[in-house]
């Protein structure tokens, strides 16, 4: 029964609440910097598409470097250098560059997998290459990323605990932030058990929202290749 008491101990509406609104707030950043990153990297995929060689090498350029360089850099560089007074959208916008990186290699992919006889279509209909791109190449681009913008939905909501780094309260560093004050609430000093309580219910968290989504990725394969057959 120890171990229940001291669940009972730690988990009071005062740490819930905190645990919530950490909760809440990666959520939001999440979806903020999905939105941003898959917007301006659509427009860097088409840019790399059909931009010309100059757009293709400078976007190319950009995603290589953010690719392959940590995420929580980019975190702490623009946290300290950018001149912008909000904290949130500091931190948020070293994710973004990174983010941004990835999926205008999903977006570029999702272009390159549109059949090359529907934009002939569109040509022999009198379209430009920019209505070509909106009403044909896009729509059936968009139909086909699903699956990866899911799994960098995962990786993007993973990846808000690095925020914490820059006291940012989102889920995690509200999780350390009750962990390093469980003494007021057990009355005794921080041990294993607190550690294992703790984050193991983040990690549950963690996994359901994940979880929930990589079910949701399977479904969405399993009738991709149903379609196709």
């Amino acid at each position: 029964m120890g171990i229940f008491k001291e669940i009972h101990l730690i988990f009071t509406p005062v740490t819930l609440g905190m645990l919530l609104n950490g909760l809440l707030l990666s959520f939001r950043l999440a979806a903020y910097i999905l939105v941003v990153s898959l917007a301006v990297g659509t427009v860097m995929a088409v840019l790399k598409t059909v931009g010309g060689k100059i757009c293709d090498r400078v976007v190319t350029v950009y995603v290589e470097i953010f690719r392959n360089t940590p995420i929580l850099f980019w975190i702490l560089i623009c946290y300290i250098a950018f001149p912008i007074s909000n904290q949130y959208l500091r931190a948020s916008t070293g994710m973004i560059l990174v983010s941004t990186a990835v999926c205008c290699e999903i977006v570029r992919s999702g272009l390159n997998a549109v059949d090359r006889g529907q934009i002939e279509a569109g040509e022999s209909q009198g379209l430009n290459t920019w209505q070509i791109l909106w009403h044909i190449v896009l729509p059936q681009c968009f139909q086909r990323i699903v699956p990866n913008f899911i799994n960098q939905t995962i990786s993007v909501f993973k990846d808000t605990s690095f925020l914490g780094q820059v006291a940012i309260p989102e889920f995690l560093y509200c999780a350390r932030s009750i962990l390093g004050t469980a003494n007021k609430y057990t009355g005794h000093g921080i041990s294993v058990e607190d550690c294992f309580i703790i984050f193991g219910f983040a990690a549950i968290i963690y996994f359901v929202f994940n979880f929930a989504l990589s079910c949701l990725l399977r479904k969405l394969d399993r009738k991709k290749s149903a379609l196709q057959l």
